[in-house]
């Protein structure tokens, strides 16, 4: 069987699997780990006592290891180096190092503010204009330093469940386990996913995939913390509510992300808009739903930041330096043949005509959408934090 075959058809398995793991995780795992409602009290759904683990001497519950276990997984799996993420950040180096190349020749041609300004120009913090992982939702980079709170408070969770008995939160970390577990799995499977050899968009919509089954498995863990007394009490499942509802903001905006990088690469420059634009709608209504319904302030905030990042960004895309910019012609003619297989390839993964290119006109409709959405959320988190 011939490779492109084989990683189609694991992209295929991976679906499946993820579908399928969140449903014995649904029926199987989280009655077995978790709390429910009986009457005025709490017990097992299960009649006989949790199994246990002696751990350094102690004996420790099921959930309390699962937690702490899933937590170190996805840690480990998230620091192997080799991810598509790991090549954006590069390219948003040598980006930065080109931009500030470019502001010093300026500079000394004295070249005119209204060209400096050039709205195609690559900002600040942002990958190349003519990335192939760029499209409308693109976030500018320090959007992504949001992950140093969600790991930090997430350790804290995670250690806070091992080795802390009788804490005020124990029954809505029990709660939590189980979709929090399948979420830390689950991002490590997109870790494995979120590489070159996913990178043309017939196999590249996994890695979206993927953090949707996460994003949902992170709003049931969410939920079920909810359930325990049906109202959120910062001061009683703060260190477990927000950090999984960080998480799980985050991971939606993510999701987002990636599906829009997989329409950039195969839709119309009409058909990108339409779906950004959607893309944030949505957010904005999941945000609204966590105000007014959850009292949760930490999603909607967190979508302002992504939302406002998106808008910082600007959006806009350009198409790929033609081969008139590349090296001399005598290079040209040595390199004819290698440079025309990665020209097919490019194109495969790039959409290069002007029409799949959104316009400035079209990229500020978005961008002003992006900015009201992030306006909006950020609203609907002060609500949330006033009712507290």
């Amino acid at each position: 069987m011939k490779l492109p075959l084989l990683a189609d058809a694991l992209v295929s398995l991976i679906a499946t699997g993820c579908l399928g793991v969140y449903q014995v995780t649904k029926r199987v795992i989280d009655p077995y780990l978790s709390f429910k409602r009986e009457g005025r009290g709490f017990r097992r759904r299960q009649q006989q006592p949790p199994k246990t683990f002696v751990f350094f001497g102690k004996t420790l519950a099921v959930w309390r290891v699962v937690n702490f276990t899933s937590y170190v997984l996805n840690v480990l799996c998230v620091s192997i180096p080799g991810r598509i993420d790991d090549q954006m950040a590069k390219e948003m180096k040598e980006a930065q190092e080109e931009e500030k190349k470019k502001n010093k020749e300026d500079a000394d041609a004295d070249v005119d503010d209204e060209k400096k300004n050039d709205a195609f120009a690559t900002k600040k913090n942002t990958i190349r204009r003519t990335s192939k992982y760029r499209s409308l939702f693109t976030p500018a980079g320090y959007a992504f330093a949001i992950w140093g709170f969600i790991f930090t408070s997430e350790f804290v969770f995670a250690v806070r469940s091992m080795f802390f008995t009788n804490t005020k939160d124990e029954q809505f970390a029990a709660n939590a386990t189980g979709y929090f577990a399948l979420a830390n799995v689950l991002q490590s499977v997109w870790c494995f996913t979120f590489r070159e050899w996913t990178e043309k968009p017939r196999r590249h919509w996994i890695n979206a995939f993927v953090l949707g089954v996460e994003a949902l498995a992170l709003w049931s863990s969410k939920e079920r913390v909810f359930e325990v007394n049906g109202r959120f009490a910062l001061a009683e499942s703060g260190f477990v509510s927000v950090p999984i509802r960080t998480h799980f903001a985050w991971i939606l905006c993510a999701c987002g992300i990636n599906a829009n990088t997989v329409l950039a690469k195969i839709g119309s420059a009409s058909a990108q808009v339409v779906f950004a634009i959607g893309t944030a709608v949505l957010a904005t209504s999941v945000g609204a739903y966590s105000s007014f319904y959850r009292g949760d302030a930490a999603t909607p905030l967190v979508f302002a930041w992504a939302l406002y990042a998106i808008y910082k960004d600007g959006g806009y895309r350009a198409p790929p330096p033609s081969d008139s910019t590349s090296s001399s012609s005598g290079d040209k003619k040595d390199k004819k043949n290698k440079d025309g297989d990665e020209k097919k390839n490019t194109e495969k993964l790039f959409n290069k005509t002007e029409e799949c290119i959104p316009s400035e006109k079209q990229t500020k409709r978005f961008t002003d959408t992006a900015r009201l959405c992030a306006i909006a959320n950020l609203l609907f988190a002060a609500k949330a934090l006033l009712s507290l």
